[in-house]
């Protein structure tokens, strides 16, 4: 019979370098948005630009006061610690206070129902679309 043998963890983490940079940046910051492409100049992935236009949206703006950007598009290793930290394959990622939050089709939900208001205020973010939600699980009505 055929067996299967996954790499323990332990070993991936230590052949994957960019994992302690990576696991610095989102405890440092409050917000990590890690994705392909710089969000004014480079935009190779329209996923990745949709993810910086639902910050814009929410009036969250870039930099030490509000969210980081972790360009992974020309360093695998980035990319493979990304993908370590959050055991998903997906990009772009949404970090908030030091935890994975969302991958680009979950942020997308969180935004059009409305939890991502609630998880940057709870990393000290405030979002300019706070009382646009209806309470209950309904798409995005600005009052």
């Amino acid at each position: 019979s055929l067996f299967l043998l996954k790499p323990r963890k332990q070993w991936y983490q230590r052949r994957v370098r960019g994992v302690p940079l990576v696991r610095e940046l989102i405890d440092d910051f409050k917000c990590v948005l890690m994705f392909k492409g710089d969000p004014v100049t480079d935009i190779r992935d329209s996923l990745s630009y949709n993810a910086t236009n639902i910050m814009k949206y929410h009036g969250v703006v870039r930099g030490v006061e509000g969210y980081m950007i972790l360009n992974v598009a020309d360093d695998p290793e980035l990319e493979e610690a990304c993908i370590e930290l959050s055991e998903n394959i997906w990009l772009p990622q949404l970090w908030a206070g030091g935890k994975f939050i969302a991958d680009w089709r979950e942020l997308a939900n969180l935004h059009l129902d409305g939890p991502l208001v609630q998880i940057l205020e709870g990393c000290g973010l405030s979002s300019k679309l706070k009382g646009c939600y209806y309470e209950e699980n309904s798409p995005l009505v600005l009052h």
